[in-house]
């Protein structure tokens, strides 16, 4: 089996990296590096890295490189030594057989890439309401379409190469950019079971802002699933406008329809249309921006 090397980027991070790290240390399979890209931390996240660095139970390497995510993955890649790299992010903690699950098809040689899963983690109320809002939820989760995110992914690293990296002219949605392109360009298979624990936002206010973000990165990655999506919603407040007694309605019937079996609270009902007036909000003042 081919060598890994491990990237992940950071930014101020000092909330969330202790728990990749430690669940890096715990896998059963090992990287064979782990390559570190700081975008300019200002906070405690590179004292808490070089603890690692020093204790020494994987080969670290810390690389500064002011900027963001995409070039910061992309340095990554070019400095990593093996053929095949791993990509998760600080806000998440691996299955103890993530890295084995991950890049076990790579035994397949045709295979360019393999797109893990990632789990929203829903320790709160409100974070329950978010998740089907942001993840793909796994009663959704449909192999022949499914895009990979970054937070659990490993491509060959000439493939990387070949598609030219993660689009470092976009802040946001860089991976949905780069994920398109591995699913229309290559040969990339799907591990289910390869999974990562994904930390949501933990109040409405961070809900918002991650979700204007994520439409401000469709915009600017022109991803027209998603943007006709957007569409609809500003289709539907237009609506509104005209007849205002619909909003209410709208608001009380149609998230807890969609999503109340994923909260299954009674107070759900309460904040599952607090949610979706959000997400509406959200995202059409992220295109719009």
């Amino acid at each position: 089996m081919a060598k890994i090397s491990f990237v992940t980027t950071v930014l101020n991070e000092e909330n969330s990296i202790e728990s990749l790290l430690d669940s890096l240390e715990a896998q059963t399979k090992k990287p064979d590096e782990v390559i570190i890209v700081d975008g300019g931390s200002s906070d405690k996240t590179m004292a808490i890295v070089n603890r690692y660095l020093k204790k020494g139970q994987l080969v670290y390497r810390l690389i500064k490189s002011p900027g963001n995510r995409a070039k910061g993955r992309n340095v990554g890649v070019a400095a990593a030594k093996f053929p095949i790299i791993a990509f998760s992010d600080a806000g998440c903690q691996l299955d103890k057989d993530w890295l084995k699950r991950l890049t076990h098809p790579f035994t397949n040689k045709r295979l360019d890439a393999v797109a893990g899963y990632y789990l929203p983690v829903t320790n709160t109320l409100w974070q329950k309401c978010f998740a089907p809002f942001m993840a793909v939820m796994p009663d959704k989760l449909n192999p022949d379409t499914f895009l990979p995110s970054s937070r659990s992914l490993a491509v060959r690293r000439r493939v990387v190469v070949k598609l030219n990296g993660y689009p470092e002219q976009f802040d946001y949605c860089e991976d949905l950019f780069f994920a398109r392109r591995l699913k229309n360009k290559t040969n990339m298979g799907v591990a289910t079971n390869a999974i990562v624990h994904w930390q949501l936002p933990e109040s409405l206010e961070q809900f918002f802002n991650a979700l204007k973000n994520y439409a401000r990165g469709d915009r600017q990655a022109l991803y027209w699933p998603h943007l006709i999506r957007i569409a609809t919603v500003f289709a539907r407040y237009l609506v509104f406008v005209l007849m205002p007694l619909l909003l209410p309605l709208y608001l009380l019937i149609y998230p807890n329809y969609k999503h109340w079996h994923y909260v299954k609270n009674p107070l759900g009902l309460i904040y599952l249309p607090i949610t979706q007036l959000a997400a509406d909000l959200a995202v059409m003042s992220g295109v719009i921006i």
